[in-house]
C-alpha cells in the first residue's frame, strides 16, 4: 500500500516540523526570560538592595536553568534517540535546589521539609558524582 506509506511519511514530517517549531519557540522564550532576569540582576547589584531580594532572584534564575537543561536533554534525545540519565538527574538536582531556595525565602529552615530537601541534595550530589562517564552526554 504505497498510499499509506506516503501518508505515514507526511505525518512524520508534520510531527517533526511541529516539534522543531515548538522547540524554537521555547528557546526564544527562555532567552527572553534570561535577558529580563539579567536586567533585574544588574539593577539589584547596582542599587545594592537587600540580601533577601537577591535570594528572591535565584528562583527565576534556577527556573531558567531548569528550562535550559530540559531543552538540552530533549535536543540530545531527539538527536541520538536515547534518553540520557545524567541530564535528567541534573534537572532534578536543580529542581530540588530551587525548592530549597524558595523554602529559605518563605519559611523557616528548621522543619522536616528542609531536612528532606538537604538529604535529597546530598543524595543526588553523590549519585551524580559516582555516575560512570559513559552516561555523560
Amino acid at each position: 500500500m504505497p498510499h499509506l506509506n506516503t501518508l505515514r511519511k507526511t505525518i512524520t514530517r508534520l510531527v517533526e516540523w511541529g516539534a522543531g517549531a515548538l522547540y524554537l519557540l521555547t528557546m526564544l522564550f527562555v532567552l527572553v526570560l534570561a535577558a529580563l532576569l539579567a536586567k533585574d540582576l544588574i539593577q539589584h547589584l547596582v542599587h545594592a538592595t537587600s540580601y533577601a531580594s537577591l535570594v528572591s532572584l535565584l528562583n527565576p534564575m534556577l527556573t531558567i536553568m531548569m528550562l535550559a537543561e530540559l531543552l538540552h536533554t530533549i535536543a540530545w534525545a531527539i538527536r541520538t534517540h536515547h534518553l540520557p540519565l545524567r541530564p535528567l538527574l541534573a534537572l532534578v538536582f536543580i529542581a530540588i535546589l530551587r525548592h530549597a531556595v524558595v523554602m529559605a525565602s518563605t519559611s523557616s529552615l528548621d522543619s522536616r521539609d528542609a531536612l528532606a530537601t538537604l538529604i535529597g541534595l546530598v543524595a543526588l550530589s553523590i549519585l551524580l558524582a559516582k555516575m560512570p562517564a559513559q552516561d555523560v552526554d
